[in-house]
């Protein structure tokens, strides 16, 4: 059984197809890319999974040792903003990204753990847990092993707009939307429109 969230989700994209017939043609194209990824991905080695419904729009580039898991319905938009990269850089980093949730233009660099909820949208944000470098003076001899990771954590139905930074060790709760050109730094509460650098919550997000 699927909730009402979900639910509304299929209606909403049910009824944009029904008033933009020509959009089905590309997303039987971006359905079939996606299926060819999958492949191409599992013929390279790549610890890479992805659910019912896959669809890539442009370019998806994905490299590293660690496990990359996609739900059902997701969708990567890398032909309107610059290519998804997803980037993980140990055997134990895994990167998830929820049902009906999508990436546009996303960069992502992962050691340890990133985690994005069902039904998010992602824009061009750069998302890593680890800062990969030390700040001591020998930091060149230093590998990303050497430098703790801490797990970032996007919870569900959360909007992050375009040019934001969300760094190692940030939570963002449900419902929330980040403003454009942002840095975020620490934890974001849920229901809240939140902007800036520093970030400040603008306000709350009353639910409908």
């Amino acid at each position: 059984m699927i909730d009402q969230s979900t639910e509304k989700f299929y209606r909403h994209q049910f009824k944009r197809l029904k008033a933009s017939p020509y959009l089905l043609l590309p997303a039987m194209l971006a359905w079939l890319k996606g299926s060819w990824y999958k492949l191409i991905f599992r013929l390279q080695g790549r610890r890479f999974r992805a659910g019912h419904w896959f669809r890539v729009y442009g370019v998806m580039n994905v490299s590293g040792p660690g496990a990359i898991e996609f739900g059902d319905n997701c969708i990567v938009i890398s032909n309107a903003i610059r290519p998804v990269c997803i980037r993980t850089l140990t055997p134990q980093a895994r990167v998830v990204l929820g049902d009906h949730a999508g990436l546009n233009g996303t960069a992502i660099q992962c050691a340890n753990s990133v985690t994005i909820g069902e039904l998010s949208n992602i824009a061009d944000a750069y998302i890593t847990d680890t800062p990969a470098h030390s700040l001591g003076i020998h930091r060149r001899q230093e590998s990303v092993l050497d430098v703790p990771a801490s797990p970032v954590e996007i919870g569900r139905n959360v909007w992050v707009s375009v040019q934001v930074v969300i760094l190692d060790g940030v939570s963002i709760g449900e419902n929330s939307v980040i403003g454009a050109c942002s840095l975020i730094r620490d934890a974001v509460p849920a229901d809240v429109f939140a902007a800036g650098n520093p970030l400040k919550v603008i306000r709350r997000i009353e639910p409908e």
